[in-house]
């Protein structure tokens, strides 16, 4: 999550979009963990993980967001979750949450992303993988 918010992040910035970012540790392109931007984009690294101890639901039920980013889904956080099935219905009502003009972006190759937005979405599916609509590769024999 954190390499992925960090990279979005700098590629808004390095396309002179001053966009405000909150990332889980410090991004090693901008030396800060967050800042507020000027820009109508935010990026935020968002998880499942309770909001606070007087707050127990999902973190990222608090954001309103447009554009979604689904890595992977696996058991984590033993402490609030029973099991995987639990952490998938967070995620299903993050999902439901999105509006119908949204987009979320989902790894085709993992099963329990898949079968978490198989629960139903309002918003446009695309798939980031080989073969599917996003996909990073190499374009040059020393990967930049």
């Amino acid at each position: 999550k954190t390499t992925t918010t960090g990279m979005l992040a700098w590629i808004l910035d390095q396309n002179q979009i001053d966009t405000g970012f909150l990332i889980g540790g410090v991004a090693g392109n901008f030396g800060i963990s967050a800042r507020a931007g000027s820009s109508k984009f935010f990026v935020i690294e968002a998880d499942e993980y309770d909001s606070a101890f007087f707050d127990k639901r999902s973190k990222f039920v608090h954001y309103t967001p447009k554009t979604l980013i689904i890595n992977n889904l696996e058991f984590d956080h033993a402490d609030i979750f029973d099991d995987l099935k639990a952490i998938q219905r967070q995620f299903h009502h993050l999902v439901r949450t999105m509006p119908s003009q949204g987009c979320i972006l989902s790894a085709a190759d993992d099963q329990n992303v898949q079968d978490t937005l198989k629960m139903g979405s309002y918003s446009e599916l695309q798939f980031i993988g080989e073969g599917k609509a996003w996909f990073a590769k190499p374009i040059s024999t020393d990967c930049s």
